[in-house]
This record gives structure tokens, C-alpha cells and sequence, in this order.
């Protein structure tokens, strides 16, 4: 029973904080808590889910160029890509690039494919030459706009679309100006987005709707967020995106059932999101913590080391659910596999103390005090006040 009180104690210092401040999941310090065994790693499926496959993709990695047709990698590259693979859809298309640069519509195919599966500067190389001509349509403008903004081209993209929304009325392309603008490092910048995102946004368009309620969230605005991803989904119901984006809505105003039940639809019409099987692991661990009872804590911390898992097998270097499922390994005493996932989380998210502190611990309870202690000095170069690796680090050189 203390071991379950501790567990749902370390739990509840790490959610509630976060839903206090509303900040993005994730970004709190963790103590150094001892958590005994609990089973988390061998659990049931999710009733509702569809189990990801990613057979497509690695039974087509082994295939020689030249094996299949031209045609036949097409196929199967929109096969996938409509069913939001888009890891086997870049497989296929690879295999075939010269091909679908011959063509301009497979050429935008490419640019869209490429994009969805984090290559943005591949994907604004390729729709490039596209885009230079005078008329293109609106959905090849915008994917062009992100590649740019996704490779750090903010400006490029806004003076981009600046050009496109010269020739059109397109209230899209205004949308995708005011989601650019809203996503400038630049703070003044991104002031000026409110008034195009109200301008787009009396066009009715899910993609306006939906990205307005995206700004919304960032601001904190989560009650205007639902009302215009609301809107998005009343125009396209089937959107995964839409739908998932309404889950964190419903998350941040803590109607949790709300969430799970969104979260599981937009997975089971595209259960290769990586980022909203990381949300739903998000929701389980926060229910974890509101629970009271010893079993429910451990159920719902299994469920959420379930969805982490899903993601990392999608997203193998997502670094805040390797961060996760690290914090779990370590509180299930399974130290050295917790250390593989938290070392992933800290190459992608180098200097980030609280990884340092979760790896810290992992070592000390492996023996390999050295590793434990070069972790804690650099913790504290980085936060010289930072009491908890103080505390560690002087209850070490007291052993």
C-alpha cells in the first residue's frame, strides 16, 4: 500500500502541476522517488483500438529497385498514403522518385508525402518547381508554405503565400498565413495572426476553423479552441486531425472522457499519429494520478505505457515519450531499459534537466554511481539552485 501511495504521490506531483499551469505536457521537473514494482509492461489491448501495422512498409524494405513496376509502387504508395502511412508511403515512393517528378500531379503527390513524413526540405525542393507557375492550386501553395515554415523559414513562407494571395480571394490561403504567422519566433509577429485568422475564419473553411482553434490552444483560449475545431469537424467529420486536436481541447478544459473517446477516434482513422497515442498516454497518466484507488493508479499507468509504446514504434526518437516511458521503466525498477529510452529523450532534447534527473537515478540504482554523479554536475552548472540534484548529489557523497 505505501508502495502504491508513493506511486500515485509521484504521479500527482508531476500532473498537477502541469494542469495547474497549463503548460505544453511534459515540461516539469520529476524527485528522485523510489518506486517499487508494478506491473506496467506485459498489458491487455485497448478495447476500440486498432493495432498499427507496419508490415507494408517492412515487407517492401527488402525489395530490390526494379522488382515491382512503376505502377505497381504508385499504387501501393497511395494506398498507403490514403490510409495515412505515410512511412510505407515515402518507402514506395522512393523507390520511384524520377517517376513521379515527371509529372506534375505526382509531383504534388510527392511534395505531400514527403511533408507528412518529416522531410520538409525534401518536400520544398520537390514542389518548387510547381509552385514558380503563376496559377497552382491552393492545396500546393499551402503544402509549399509549410515545408518552408517546417525547414525555418517562416518569413519565406509568409512572403510566399503574400505572392499567392495576390492572384486568389482564397480565405485558405489567408488561414495558412495566419497559422504561419502564429507559429513565428518572432512574438510581434505573431500578434498579427488574430486579425487574419477573424477574417479567414467567416468563411466557414475547416481548415481556418481548425487552424484558428489550433492558435487558440497556444494562447490557452481552450473554451473559443473547441468552438472552432467544432466547427471544422462539423464541415469534415471524418478529419483525424480535426478530431485529435479536439481531444487535447477537451483534455486542457478536463473533461476527460471527452478526450479518450475523441483520441480513440482519430486513432482508429489513423492509428499512425504518433502524437496523439502520446496524448492519450498523457490523459491515462493524468487519470492515474486523480485516482485514489492503488489499482486504478496501476491500470491506468499500464494503459498510458501502452499509448508511449505505440508511439515510439511509429516515432522511434519521439523524445517526450521515450521521456515517459522512461519514468515508468524507472518506477517499475526496470532501470537499464528505462536509461535506452531516456538517453533517446535527452539526444533529442539535450540539456533537459529533468531527463538528467530521470537517467541520474536510473544509474544510481544500477550501481554505476560515476554516471549518476557527472549527471547531477551538469544539472546543477545548468541550475546551480536546482535543491534536488543538491540533495542527490550530497546524499551520495555521504554514502
Amino acid at each position: 500500500m505505501l508502495v502504491l501511495s508513493a506511486l500515485g504521490w509521484y504521479i500527482y506531483m508531476n500532473f498537477a502541476t502541469e494542469r495547474a499551469e497549463k503548460q505544453v505536457l511534459g515540461q516539469n521537473q520529476f524527485d528522485f522517488l523510489d518506486l517499487a514494482s508494478f506491473d506496467t509492461v506485459h498489458v491487455p489491448e485497448i478495447q476500440g483500438f486498432e493495432e498499427p501495422s507496419f508490415d507494408t512498409a517492412q515487407k517492401t524494405e527488402d525489395i530490390p529497385i526494379g522488382s515491382f513496376d512503376e505502377q505497381a509502387h504508385l499504387q501501393l504508395m497511395r494506398q498507403n498514403a490514403n490510409q495515412y502511412n505515410y512511412k510505407a508511403a515515402h518507402s514506395h515512393g522512393a523507390r520511384i522518385a524520377s517517376f513521379l517528378l515527371a509529372d506534375s500531379e505526382r509531383r504534388a503527390e510527392w511534395g505531400r508525402i514527403l511533408l507528412e513524413s518529416g522531410r520538409p526540405r525534401e518536400a520544398a525542393s520537390v514542389l518548387q518547381r510547381i509552385v514558380e507557375e503563376d496559377v497552382v492550386k491552393t492545396e500546393i501553395a499551402i503544402d509549399m508554405a509549410f515545408a518552408m515554415l517546417r525547414s525555418g523559414n517562416a518569413d519565406g513562407a509568409i512572403e510566399f503565400l503574400d505572392e499567392k494571395i495576390k492572384n486568389s480571394n482564397d480565405m485558405d490561403l489567408i488561414a495558412a498565413k495566419a497559422a504561419i504567422i502564429g507559429e513565428h519566433p518572432d512574438a510581434k509577429r505573431r500578434s498579427a495572426a488574430e486579425s487574419l485568422f477573424l477574417r479567414s475564419a467567416r468563411s466557414n473553411s475547416p481548415n481556418a476553423n481548425y487552424w484558428y482553434g489550433r492558435f487558440l490552444m497556444e494562447r490557452g483560449d481552450y473554451k473559443n479552441s473547441k468552438t472552432y475545431l467544432e466547427r471544422a469537424i462539423k464541415a469534415k467529420p471524418n478529419e483525424p486531425r480535426y478530431i485529435a486536436r479536439l481531444g487535447m481541447a477537451e483534455f486542457y478544459l478536463k473533461r476527460d472522457s471527452n478526450a479518450e473517446a475523441l483520441y480513440r477516434k482519430a486513432l482508429g482513422i489513423n492509428p499512425y499519429d504518433h502524437n496523439t497515442w502520446f496524448n492519450l498516454g498523457e490523459l491515462y497518466l493524468s487519470l492515474a494520478n486523480e485516482s485514489a484507488r492503488p489499482q486504478d493508479i496501476r491500470q491506468r499507468t499500464h494503459r498510458a505505457l501502452e499509448a508511449y509504446m505505440k508511439s515510439v514504434n511509429i516515432d522511434s526518437l519521439h523524445p517526450r515519450a521515450n521521456y515517459r516511458i522512461g519514468i515508468i521503466l524507472n518506477g517499475n525498477a526496470q532501470h537499464k531499459e528505462a536509461i535506452n529510452h531516456l538517453n533517446i529523450a535527452l539526444e533529442k532534447m539535450p540539456g533537459d534537466i529533468p531527463v538528467m534527473q530521470q537517467l541520474s537515478s536510473a544509474h544510481i540504482k544500477i550501481g554505476d554511481t560515476a554516471t549518476s554523479v557527472n549527471y547531477l554536475n551538469t544539472i546543477l552548472q545548468l541550475d546551480p539552485f536546482n535543491r534536488i540534484a543538491a540533495s542527490e548529489l550530497n546524499r551520495i557523497r555521504g554514502l
